[in-house]
């Protein structure tokens, strides 16, 4: 009887198969280019989840088409498979760029290719894309040879009604397998969409676009919350930020001192310690870090906002959000950033860029953080250009210029945060970057790299060595931090540390010498310089505490002299270690490294993958309420509400008091 049974549901199904190739093609397509978009994203892996996942959403998305007659209910067959094609297609560009996955909440970003110039929009297109249309070809090639086999005419289907039920019924059944396997953890990440690239890997791209496409459509953007749960959500946070104001040999050093932010595109460390035929890649850099306070293991905190992000996070101590980018879809939001708290102390703050204003809309953006004046392209001389732009010899001499005229015009101390622009992806102005040897590494993207960070390098120094010379750094701290990691392949990588020099040739995997770039290695090398420098002052000091860019305004306040209620991070120069959580639900600190998108926890001592994370998973807890509470104050705008909280209570909050009343 139980043969009887498996022979009637294998009849069934081949049955329903036979009446369906074109549907059954179509699925298979789908599948196909599921599984190659993940070979060339997060890596290849033959889940049954994904492919579970991706067969029962084109079923369901197709399934109304079976109410057409063969010949329409083909053509929105082979319109859905250009779709799926697309969907794939615009992914792998979109991650060949960001390193993530597209949403809807990001489609304004699209914009920024073109902004970006023609040699960026070539390199995110990836002629890979090709395949994903050979899905729709052999599609359309199967149609018609079905048709010359007169096949429409005998699979027409008796009852259209059972065919769709059929369809919907099968389709609901494996997506209820596949939600039913899903743990609580799998479910908040789906909802939240904070790890995109974990969605995609665990789910394929078709039930992540879907799921995307439902948040967007039934999110709110501005959250209107009570009294009682503003309260909940921030008056912890403040009363903690009030009572652990530092009292650390630090406190108040550079009160009342000009402030040179320097925001360093594209700036990794691991390029600080290598030295080429022709010397250190970045003497000068090396010089401030030696001479300054150098934290030598820093991480950017950036989600796909990358610049505007690292810019956000520096002046906010917020997280940046993973649906979108702050910069663009919530400027409108008020921020308690180091602009303002400096300039309730007399300070005049400005931003200087030599690129479009418009470019992830820092003209708008600039003035919400509180930026007096934003000079953009427009307001330089574009006599030499590098790379996307302005050069950052001409730029940093045209911005000295400003910087002395405004000097020269108040008394008022000054902030003023250089954007550079020259050192940014993909290095291939070479012949403008100067004669700079790179060895067995020329002709490659990091030697290209390096070439461009050299250059940047002697920028860099032209800038400090002339304000010296103008008597601008004679009050006045430097605080230089780098944005974000460059877009390098790991292949660039491999060779960079795999050379023996001696022989001239590299390492096999075999050798003893041979380095791995593991998870742990490949996270290390994204590490990017932060220092403080001043004048007169030899710090000479290197820190080695896990830090994040949320704890660059803690750290620098504090030698400011001002205080912000809502950060998140911690003032380093006081912490005997820390926690370093990433938007995307990794995190890191002197032991271990957490890796979201696979739920794998590394020592940092062995580099092996420990097993029993059980002691660890409070810190996953803390990661989420991290990441969440920076998301409702953002999302939500709840800086400004609680402030008009305490304004109707009468209890004002000031910025610039040691506490907050």
């Amino acid at each position: 009887m139980c043969n009887n049974l498996i022979s009637k549901i294998k009849n069934f199904i081949i049955n329903i198969c036979k009446k369906n190739l074109v549907l059954i093609f179509l699925i298979a397509g789908g599948i196909a280019n599921d599984l190659l978009l993940r070979a060339m994203t997060t890596g290849f892996t033959l889940y049954w989840k994904p492919i579970v996942t991706s067969i029962s959403i084109i079923i369901l998305t197709s399934v109304l088409a079976l109410l057409l007659p063969h010949k329409r209910r083909n053509t929105v067959y082979v319109i859905l498979s250009i779709f799926f094609a697309l969907i794939n297609s615009v992914n792998l560009m979109y991650y060949n760029h960001y390193s993530s996955f597209l949403s809807l909440s990001l489609l304004d970003q699209l914009e920024h290719f073109k902004a970006m110039g023609n040699d960026v929009t070539k390199s995110v297109m990836d002629a890979r894309m090709l395949l994903f249309i050979i899905p729709t070809i052999v599609l359309i090639v199967a149609i018609r040879k079905l048709k010359k086999n007169d096949y429409f005419e005998e699979a027409k289907p008796r009852r259209v009604g059972l065919e769709i039920a059929r369809g919907l019924g099968i389709g609901c059944v494996l997506l209820g397998i596949v939600f039913t396997s899903l743990t609580t953890t799998d479910l908040s990440r789906l909802v939240k969409q904070w790890n995109r690239p974990y969605l995609v890997e665990q789910l394929g791209i078709y039930s992540y676009t879907l799921a995307d496409f439902i948040k967007n459509a039934f999110s709110q953007k501005i959250k209107t919350l009570p009294e009682e749960e503003v309260d909940h959500v921030l008056n912890d946070l403040v009363e903690e930020n009030t009572k652990e104001q530092e009292e650390n040999e630090f406190k108040e050093i550079f009160k009342g001192k000009d402030v040179y932010v320097i925001h360093y595109e594209s700036a990794q460390n691991f390029a600080m310690d290598y030295e080429t035929p022709d010397g250190p890649v970045t003497p000068f850099l090396n010089r401030l870090a030696e001479e300054g306070i150098f934290f030598n293991n820093f991480y950017p905190q950036h989600s796909v906002g990358t610049s505007s992000d690292s810019e956000f996070t520096f002046n906010t101590s917020l997280l940046p959000i993973n649906d979108g980018t702050v910069f663009i879809t919530h400027a409108n939001r008020e921020y308690v950033t180091l602009p303002k708290m400096l300039k309730e102390e007399g300070y005049r703050a400005i931003s200087m860029h030599g690129n479009n204003g418009d470019f992830w809309n820092r003209n708008i953006m600039h003035r919400t953080l509180g930026y007096d004046r934003f000079y953009s392209e427009f307001d330089y001389e574009i006599d030499e250009e590098i790379g996307l732009g302005l050069s950052d010899m001409s730029f940093f001499r045209q911005s000295i210029d400003k910087i002395k005229e405004l000097k020269e015009l108040s008394d008022s101390p000054l902030m003023a945060t250089l954007i550079t622009l020259t050192h940014h992806y993909p290095f291939d102005d070479v012949e403008k970057f100067g004669d700079f040897d790179v060895g067995h590494l020329e002709g490659t993207s990091i030697g290209n790299y390096l070439k461009s960070y050299h250059y940047a390098d002697r920028a860099l120094e032209y800038f400090v060595t002339r304000m010296d010379e103008e008597g601008l750094l004679d009050n006045a701290v430097l605080v230089l931090y780098g944005d974000h990691h460059a877009s390098i392949p790991r292949a660039d990588y491999r060779a960079l540390l795999n050379y023996n020099e001696e022989t001239g040739e590299y390492y096999s995997e075999e050798d003893p010498e041979y380095v791995r770039i593991d998870k742990v290695l490949a996270k290390e090398l994204k590490r990017t310089p932060f220092i403080i420098w001043a004048k007169g002052h030899d710090f000479n000091m290197e820190i080695d505490t896990p830090m994040g860019m949320v704890d660059a305004l803690p750290t620098l306040s504090n030698m400011l002299g001002v205080s912000n209620p809502y950060q998140l991070g911690t003032d380093i120069m006081s912490a005997d270690s820390n926690t370093v959580f990433f938007p995307d639900g990794d995190w890191i600190n002197d032991k271990v490294y957490y890796l979201a998108d696979s739920a794998e926890l590394f020592s940092l001592e062995t580099r092996e993958l420990i097993e029993d994370n059980e002691a660890y998973l409070a810190i996953n807890e803390e990661a989420e309420e991290i990441i969440l509470l920076s998301n409702n104050i953002i999302q939500g705008d709840l800086i400004r509400y609680y402030n008009a909280v305490l304004a109707q209570n009468h209890k004002p909050i000031r910025y610039d008091e040691d506490n907050i009343s």
